[in-house]
């Protein structure tokens, strides 16, 4: 008989039934109902996190890391082919939006309820904004481009472009049509500097 995973922790649980229910139903959810999903007592949730606010940024956290697990296998696939590793955010984007549960990207969606800086869902939001500004960047100089930091903020706007875009239209298309801005960006960045001003 195969071994049975362990339970997950309460802390793993709580993360999972906020992301859930605060996706579905938005940020007005209670920690009543989170830990009703999660099966723990209420006392538990502030023994993991101060308040309602921390909980909501770990596990925008969270998620993520979860994002850059799924993005990290990809690359991993992608090996010793810099053009396609370039691409990959747009082609796992394209794979995950068809996804009838889909209803916009978590991040984005939480941006606009979380303008207040010092609240912890902005430092997380903040974090995942740089991590990929950094990957695209690192991807852009693995694949030649002249200016691999004004690509990767190209890239960047196409990106956050098409998670807007999911939240209206979650065919894949707009992940499919960035993918082929990006490779012409690209091919533009491998000839000359892709920021430079033509007009």
């Amino acid at each position: 008989m195969a071994a049975m995973s362990p339970r997950p922790s309460a802390r793993e649980r709580l993360l999972e039934a906020a992301r859930e229910l605060f996706y579905a139903e938005g940020y007005g959810v209670s920690i009543d109902a989170v830990t009703e999903r999660a099966g723990v007592a209420k006392p538990t949730v502030y023994a993991h996190f101060k308040s309602k606010d921390a909980l909501i940024g770990t596990m925008l956290t969270a998620a993520c890391d979860d994002w850059f697990t799924d993005l990290d296998a990809e690359l991993e696939r992608r090996a010793g082919d810099p053009a396609r590793r370039l691409l990959a955010p747009f082609d796992l984007l394209a794979a995950h939006l068809p996804d009838p549960a889909y209803h916009g990207c978590i991040l984005v969606n939480s941006a606009a309820s979380f303008l207040d800086t010092e609240h912890p869902a902005h430092a997380a939001l903040a974090t995942h904004d740089q991590r990929m500004r950094d990957l695209f960047e690192r991807l852009a100089t693995e694949a030649d481009a002249t200016n691999p930091a004004g690509l990767a903020r190209q890239l960047l706007v196409l990106y956050d472009g098409v998670k807007a875009r999911g939240l209206v239209d979650n065919s894949g298309e707009a992940a499919r049509d960035a993918r082929t801005a990006a490779i012409l960006l690209l091919a533009a960045a491998r000839l000359h500097d892709a920021t430079a001003t033509a007009y």
